[in-house]
């Protein structure tokens, strides 16, 4: 295989000319950069990522954490890690964690050993003392969820979960419904708590009483949606509107309904939180609360960039917090 002084020897430079035309961090004039460009082409050659990892002491990889592959909110987040990601020649290494806080704890130690350059750990459940423990000396940024943690090499991306859930509680009254139920996420999981005190707490500052409101806890799966869904129609009186803590559950409570041969909106309006992409392909499209995945995702992976850079450097920074916008998204699903 061809190597940096073939091509320095075919293109009449020196190897260092070779390098910059290669890294681009110093100038080479365009006659030379194009004999550079030709030796290379005529030679095949393939830069060593390896060898130039040992050199500048970066792996060029990165670890991703979520907790459900199969839930299309997560994918849409991987995608936008990953367009960041290889715009700057990283390498991404995705784990699913099924979020069980052991899982987390071994994929982050697995992370470590491997020599990436840093971690994005999506909607992570372990407490947060050990996060910090845990990313020892390695830049992290934790997405989807709202952390207190001081430390400057990891950085919090959250959504307005308290704010999205409630537009959507808003937007039942003023539909006119009286009875409510929830479908929230794990106790254990602040996301699906800021989700479930954000639509309570509107209901409730209309007037709303605790006997009109029906809450039930899930792990944010289709099954869950549908089979919570089926005790909920049981009720007596029966709630007229129900809020799935997340858009898989929400499918999930749709087609319980269906199946029971009940009318949506007009028997039940049903409603979802992410706006995943097939939230609007469902019959009835759904109503949901949109939040910025595909942005997260390149945001978070700009922030670690960031993080590596300063790391590199010698460079401290504080932990930055970033809240990403919510808001609400009516379709069929409740719009009657």
């Amino acid at each position: 295989m061809a190597n940096m002084k073939d091509v320095a020897r075919i293109a009449e430079v020196s190897i260092a000319t070779v390098s910059n035309v290669l890294s681009g961090n110093k100038y080479v004039s365009p006659e030379l950069k194009e004999k550079v460009l030709a030796a290379i082409e005529d030679l095949q050659y393939r830069p060593s990522k390896i060898a130039r990892s040992l050199k500048i002491r970066k792996s060029f990889l990165v670890g991703l954490v979520i907790p459900d592959i199969t839930n299309p909110y997560f994918a849409e987040i991987a995608r936008g890690v990953e367009s960041i990601a290889l715009k700057h020649e990283y390498q991404m290494f995705l784990c699913n964690s099924d979020g069980d806080k052991l899982r987390e704890e071994e994929t982050i130690d697995s992370f470590l050993s491997h020599g990436v350059d840093g971690v994005i750990n999506v909607a992570p459940r372990m407490d947060e003392t050990l996060l910090a423990e845990l990313s020892d000396g390695m830049p992290m940024v934790i997405l989807d969820r709202h952390l207190s943690i001081e430390n400057p090499l990891i950085d919090v991306i959250y959504t307005n979960n308290f704010k999205g859930s409630a537009q959507l509680a808003r937007h039942f009254l003023e539909k006119g419904h009286e009875r409510f139920a929830c479908i929230a996420g794990p106790k254990e999981v602040p996301t699906a708590v800021r989700r479930l005190q954000g639509f309570c707490y509107e209901l409730k500052q209309a007037g709303v009483s605790d006997d009109s409101i029906s809450v039930y806890y899930g792990s944010f799966k289709y099954e869950d949606g549908f089979n919570m869904m089926k005790a909920i129609l049981k009720l007596e009186p029966r709630p007229t509107a129900v809020f799935a803590g997340n858009d898989m559950m929400a499918w999930g409570a749709i087609e319980a309904t269906k199946e029971n041969g009940l009318s949506i909106p007009k028997d039940v309006a049903i409603a979802g939180f992410d706006n995943v992409l097939y939230s609007s392909l469902v019959v009835p499209a759904m109503t949901t609360v949109h939040q910025p995945k595909f942005e997260a995702g390149q945001t978070a992976m700009k922030l670690l960039l960031e993080k590596i850079l300063r790391k590199a450097k010698g460079e401290r920074v504080a932990t930055r917090k970033i809240e990403l916008d919510s808001n609400l998204i009516v379709r069929d699903s409740t719009n009657s």
